[in-house]
């Protein structure tokens, strides 16, 4: 089976999956990064966890520059579910379609940290002058059906001993 690489948009969620996870629990943040790279390489080509980790620092200091303060865990969620569910452009994300299917990946590395962070910090701009959608009450990152491996590894917990 050929592998390819992950989505922009994977990237984007995961990374910012792990940032939030980072936030929730008392683990490091390398010890987060690494079930999210285990995870992602699983379904794609393997992900550098540095980038990842990048990639979770930088929406973190977006969250910082920006004071998000206690409502930093509301913004990534935010951003999970427009990523999940829209492009950039706010149009709605179409998963399979005629011409392909926007899961099975791409054949060259199109995601970085540094696109990522640029894409958040839009979005952070935007949602809060009310130009972007939001989470729908109640929607949660743990049972939203979209993407299934996805749901599972953001599922999975991770052991204290994992860090060690």
């Amino acid at each position: 089976m050929v592998l390819h690489f992950c989505p922009e948009w994977i990237f984007d969620v995961t990374a910012s999956a792990a940032a939030r996870e980072f936030l929730q629990s008392p683990l490091g943040l390398d010890t987060t990064v690494n079930k999210f790279q285990q995870g992602l390489s699983s379904l794609y080509n393997p992900i550098d966890v540095a980038q990842l980790a990048e990639a979770c620092e930088q929406l973190l200091l977006v969250l910082n520059d920006a004071d998000a303060g206690e409502e930093a865990v509301i913004f990534i969620e935010n951003f999970c579910y427009f990523r999940l569910n829209f492009e950039m452009n706010k149009a709605p994300r179409k998963l399979s379609g005629l011409f392909g299917n926007e899961l099975k990946g791409t054949k060259t590395i199109q995601y970085n940290s540094d696109n990522t962070r640029k894409r958040f910090k839009a979005y952070l701009f935007a949602m809060r002058n009310g130009g972007m959608p939001k989470a729908p009450a109640g929607w949660n990152l743990e049972n939203d059906t979209t993407v299934p491996e996805l749901t599972e590894l953001i599922a999975k917990k991770v052991n204290i001993l994992d860090s060690l």
